[in-house]
């Protein structure tokens, strides 16, 4: 304001280019002055006149205020202009199997716009671990974040051809008993209880086998390798499932599947370059999902599979 009194060398021009009435930019000067304790221009009812002290103000202000003005426009533009880094935070296998190669497509069409991946079964908080995006499988607790829903993530039960050929197709939630259960090693917990819905009620069934896996590629490398059947995300195996590689059983007995969530904050708070990946994902995600829906339903291509 100060700079443009002199500048314009009139209180009222000035006032009218700042959009201020005479009143507040006379009240705004003499804040100015009192802050400084110097008076920096001399008044009468016809002209101004910069104080010494008022003229190095002056003067040596224009170069912060250029500064600033390149620093305004720079980050204007970087709203108008997409570039920088997304930080995004997802489930290992997820990450893997479906982000990373996302992440390729859209930096391909991008390129000034990087990722930082964090990929891993633990709970991350946008705040703390300095995100822009987490996606989250299942319920998300109370927050103030922007909650959208990426898509759904629905189990199935699997197997491989050869192992079902030699120890038969279970048609029962029950039949899992006469089975060799390939269990993910959650932590040091056992996922051994196996949810299901039979003619409308929830059934947990505990199910058991010779190989405790904390790692889910494992888990479907030995459901490959003919050596059970194995639960898990049908967005882990919606290759598996339609190369035929692994074969979809009792699909008429999983719940319904739970939500996959992505969290960010409000969209007028977010940098371009997120608001951009978030659209992307949401449009790629979504065909993702129809996809992996398609493979746990229409699929295997076995005679008589439940």
């Amino acid at each position: 304001m100060f700079s443009e009194i002199v500048k314009s060398n009139s209180f009222s021009l000035a006032a009218s280019k700042l959009g201020l009435s005479p009143a507040t930019m006379s009240g705004r000067l003499k804040a100015l002055e009192c802050h400084f304790g110097v008076s920096l221009l001399k008044r009468t009812t016809r002209s101004l006149c910069l104080t010494e002290e008022g003229r190095y103000l002056f003067e040596t202000s224009q170069g912060i205020l250029d500064d600033f003005e390149r620093l305004d426009k720079t980050m204007r533009a970087r709203r108008k202009n997409p570039n920088g880094t997304v930080t995004i935070a997802a489930p290992s296998e997820f990450g893997r199997k479906y982000l990373i190669p996302l992440t390729n497509e859209f930096g391909a069409a991008h390129p000034e716009i990087g990722f930082r991946l964090i990929l891993g079964d633990d709970d991350v908080n946008i705040v703390d671990d300095d995100c822009d995006i987490v996606i989250r499988f299942g319920p998300v607790p109370d927050s103030a974040l922007t909650t959208r829903k990426l898509g759904e993530n629905p189990m199935v039960v699997c197997a491989s051809p050869d192992y079902l050929a030699r120890a038969g197709m279970p048609e029962m939630p029950a039949d899992l008993a006469a089975h060799n259960c390939l269990v993910y090693l959650d932590g040091k917990a056992a996922a051994d209880k196996w949810a299901f819905e039979i003619d409308g009620e929830a059934t947990i069934v505990r199910v058991r086998g010779n190989r405790l896996v904390s790692d889910r590629q494992a888990l479907i490398d030995l459901a490959k390798a003919r050596q059970g059947l194995i639960r898990v995300s049908s967005w882990d195996v919606a290759r598996e499932l339609e190369d035929g590689t692994l074969v979809a059983v009792l699909r008429d007995f999983e719940r319904d599947p739970e939500i996959i969530h992505l969290l960010s904050e409000s969209r007028h708070r977010l940098p371009l370059r997120t608001v951009e990946f978030i659209n992307f994902l949401l449009q790629r995600v979504k065909r993702l999902s129809r996809s992996a829906e398609h493979c746990r339903s229409e699929y295997p291509r076995l005679p008589g599979a439940a």
